[in-house]
């Protein structure tokens, strides 16, 4: 791995450990701010509370681990990294409609997260390729 790599390499694990973080603490913000009131099992604004809750926390898990395992430098990393970066693209890309129809501040985080993703992409490619 030349210096170039390893900076990204280091850039990605930061990055995805701050997305886990960023995840499990906005999650708690909503849940204390009464935003999944009632049941979780039914439709509020065209939406299920328990999957957005479910998809939050599996976003953040795999992040988290997708963080440990680069740090671990384990044979799977940048499989799991690849797959991950989907998840969190897909994930961030759906909230991305009720940000700007709701809370325009959080407009920021999301293009900020889908722009990193989508210029890691290369690289994770290319990483995963190579440890096959």
């Amino acid at each position: 791995m030349n210096v170039k790599d390893r900076r990204i390499h280091l850039f990605l694990q930061l990055f995805f450990l701050l997305i886990g973080l960023y995840q499990f603490v906005r999650l708690i913000g909503s849940l204390q701010s009464g935003q999944f009131s009632g049941n979780l099992f039914e439709f509020q604004s065209n939406n299920l509370p328990a999957l957005s809750i479910a998809s939050a926390l599996t976003v953040g898990f795999t992040s988290l681990i997708s963080s440990f395992s680069m740090w671990t430098r384990a044979a799977w990393t940048y499989g799991f990294t690849l797959f991950t970066s989907g998840i969190l693209f897909a994930y961030h890309l759906m909230n991305l409609g009720s940000a700007i129809l709701h809370n325009s501040y959080e407009i920021i985080p999301i293009v900020i997260v889908l722009v990193v993703v989508l210029q890691s992409f290369p690289f994770l490619l290319r990483r995963s390729y190579r440890s096959v």
